[in-house]
């Protein structure tokens, strides 16, 4: 009977750890803090390690920077920045929607959900058409970069600025980094709504309800930081680094 019994209550606690609804939106927190942290991490990287030649003159510097292994690894950063925002918003909406189901409030009118559902879409879409431009800007520019310095004509290097304002690559890129800034706002918002809710039984896991501006500051200021020089360009990845961190603690604190 004793072995019977105890053999119960380790089955129970087994289930109680690891499929219980407490133990799986603990996973989910986790890893959507990972998440962000590492979109943070990412969008840090990317300014903090391109070359910064000067770009007005076509040189074998110019040449060698947009043909270096930093040039490429940076923008592969940038590239993994923009693409973890949309799962580390998955996992924010999945929180945010357990937190209404526990509460007794259906899944899609729990605080915030609706916010962060669009702001999932517009991140997930702006991602896409963003991450086309960024491929031609790092295999493309390195190509021409590449032929420059072995046919010794820095020439080629006008070509950079073609590749650059194409039409169809610039407008790719503009509607996708304008998705972001969208996405950013929404976020905020859901996580502004969902602070109202006070920690019931289940516990909410409360969060200021400013927790989520920084992180939109930064993402609507994505396609502007663009013209302005590595300093700021820098500063902002500092930015949204910040901005990630914050909205990983508040993920993370959660406990619905």
């Amino acid at each position: 009977m004793n072995t019977a019994q105890g053999t119960t209550t380790r089955s129970s606690a087994t289930t109680a750890s690891t499929g219980s609804p407490t133990g799986a939106r603990s996973t989910t927190a986790r890893w959507t803090a990972v998440a962000f942290l590492a979109a943070g991490l990412a969008f840090l990287l990317f300014p903090v390690l391109r070359p910064w030649p000067d770009e007005t003159v076509a040189s074998a510097d110019l040449a060698a920077a947009f043909a270096s292994d930093r040039w490429v690894v940076a923008h592969l950063c940038g590239i993994l920045g923009l693409g973890l925002i949309a799962p580390a918003l998955l996992g924010l909406r999945t929180l945010l929607a357990g937190a209404g189901t526990g509460a007794g409030v259906p899944a899609p009118r729990a605080p915030g959900v609706r916010s962060a559902t669009w702001a999932l879409i517009t991140a997930w879409a702006g991602a896409g058409f963003a991450a086309l431009y960024f491929g031609a800007e790092i295999f493309g520019i390195r190509t021409l970069a590449e032929a420059a310095l072995r046919d010794g004509d820095l020439g080629l290097l006008a070509e950079v600025e073609v590749l650059r304002m194409q039409p169809w690559a610039i407008t790719a890129f503009g509607a996708g980094l304008l998705l972001l800034a969208a996405s950013g706002v929404l976020l905020a918002v859901a996580l502004w709504r969902s602070s109202t809710r006070g920690s019931g039984a289940q516990g909410s896991g409360t969060h200021p309800r400013w927790i989520g501006l920084p992180l939109a500051l930064g993402l609507v200021l994505v396609l502007p930081q663009f013209f302005g020089g590595p300093e700021l360009r820098i500063t902002h990845g500092f930015l949204v680094a910040v901005g990630c961190v914050l909205v990983a603690g508040a993920v993370r604190n959660r406990r619905a």
